[in-house]
């Protein structure tokens, strides 16, 4: 058969809950710096014995585990489902498993056109711990495949940057890194805070609200660079653009505002990856979306700003860019 097998698609899912199982039962610890009997492992972490042994046996398949006389350990390439390996993806696959359950509601979400999962700040004032840890993945997703922003922003230095609803501070981090004498400052809901001094001391924190006029800043306050990354695909249109409009009025005259964003065509049916992340943020924001290229610069306009133009590399996540006269 050539081209896409709906088949293989649809049986997918049992790699993805093997991968996740293996983190999170902590199997994939226990079997990181050595050999050890799935007897053992179940003792160890007071799990099934059949199914410690049953769970090896398919990581083994998979190329995850490789079996060591009566035992097994992780394989090269499972090492980094170990939470103590250097390039460790284990806060990655922990925050896809919880996704992993709500894409289950992916048809009832096609039916009736909700997300699956209570809003972001709802999931952070109940459950912070699972909140920011979500957070923690995002900023190692950020460190592996976030190297291209410096480039697209294309931030002159020195001055200073607000990172809008910016989590960890991960972009900012990166953009500050590669631009001499710019101070960075996040602004994002106050449990964050200690998150950004966590992963990125170096940056600023300010408490904000993406819902409030001027996201909470005071009038009058002018910022040299206002970075809007991977933000407005949370929301519905009217909020981005609202979104848009409030980050542009913080600029000082010349000042740039960055969107970092993942970039629909502007039919909506590509490219594949970004048609995927438009029905990912379906089923995971309530209103959520992705957006053209041609929508968002409309939005600079509207706000503005001048010479708007969008700048792409070589993945999805492009830079739209716009100058306040």
């Amino acid at each position: 058969m050539t081209g896409p097998d709906p088949l293989e698609m649809a049986t997918a899912y049992q790699r993805s809950a093997v991968v996740a199982a293996a983190c999170e039962t902590g199997v994939a610890a226990a079997i990181a710096e050595r050999s050890a009997s799935p007897a053992e492992v179940a003792a160890e972490h007071g799990l099934d014995p059949r199914g410690v042994r049953a769970l090896l046996g398919a990581m083994s398949g998979l190329g995850l585990a490789e079996r060591d006389g009566a035992g097994f350990r992780l394989s090269e390439a499972g090492a980094p489902l170990a939470p103590g390996h250097r390039r460790t993806v284990a806060p990655i696959v922990a925050k896809e498993w919880f996704f992993y359950r709500a894409w289950a509601g992916l048809p009832q979400t096609v039916r009736d056109g909700h997300a699956r999962i209570a809003p972001w700040r709802e999931r952070l004032a109940a459950e912070p711990g699972t909140a920011l840890d979500f957070l923690r993945a995002l900023d190692d997703l950020a460190t592996m495949f976030g190297g291209g922003l410096p480039e697209l922003a294309g931030v002159p230095g020195p001055g200073r940057l607000l990172d809008v609803g910016g989590g960890s501070g991960a972009h900012a981090a990166a953009l500050a890194a590669a631009t001499p004498g710019l101070e960075a400052v996040v602004l994002d809901l106050g449990p964050v805070g200690a998150l950004v001094a966590e992963r990125h001391p170096e940056l600023g924190f300010v408490e904000g609200d993406l819902e409030a006029p001027r996201f909470g800043r005071p009038a009058g306050e002018q910022w040299d660079v206002v970075l809007v990354a991977n933000v407005l695909h949370d929301v519905p249109e009217d909020a981005a653009r609202r979104i848009v409009a409030a980050a542009a009025g913080l600029l000082r005259p010349g000042g740039l505002l960055v969107a970092y964003e993942w970039l629909l065509d502007d039919d909506g049916g590509g490219p594949p990856e970004v048609a995927m992340f438009a029905l990912m943020m379906m089923v995971e924001n309530e209103g959520g979306a992705a957006y053209s290229a041609s929508q968002i610069e409309a939005w600079m306009a509207a706000a503005g700003l001048e010479g708007v133009e969008t700048r792409r590399g070589a993945g999805p996540i492009a830079a739209v860019r716009g100058r306040r006269p």
